[in-house]
């Protein structure tokens, strides 16, 4: 059985291939035991030319300024055509610089501050108004 990084990998594999698909050409090279922020690369061959996609993987309620301007610099110093990066859904983001995405994972989402698994909070809702039609809210 795999760790929350395995479990979290996987959503950020799904959230990049609703984007980017694998139909298309795009190859993911990354790994989840990796510890760098940067997640991965996206690429593939279009028309003899190679297309790259530098992505950032932060799983945070906020992401700062730094962060994205960091993800610009390391896109630009590994001549990425663009960069990605993929937060839980709800996440504030600032606004970001051209050539510079961002992608929500829905199956993490932001409550209160923290991050949830979508999963539940679905559980959680149903189990409050079960309680309440119970009358042990």
């Amino acid at each position: 059985m795999g760790g929350i990084k395995d479990t979290t990998y996987f959503h950020v594999q799904k959230t990049l291939a609703r984007r980017f698909s694998p139909g298309d050409g795009w190859q993911f090279a990354g790994s989840p035991a990796e510890s760098t922020q940067v997640g991965g690369l996206l690429t593939r061959r279009s028309a003899g030319r190679t297309e790259r996609v530098l992505v950032s993987v932060k799983m945070a309620p906020e992401v700062s300024a730094g962060t994205i301007e960091a993800l610009q610099a390391a896109a630009s110093s590994r001549k990425a055509d663009r960069a990605v990066i993929v937060v839980p859904g709800g996440a504030n983001v600032p606004d970001v610089p051209e050539g510079v995405d961002v992608l929500e994972m829905g199956n993490w989402q932001i409550v209160g501050g923290r991050i949830a698994w979508a999963k539940n909070i679905e559980r959680s809702a149903v189990l409050e108004e079960e309680r309440a039609k119970r009358g042990l809210a």
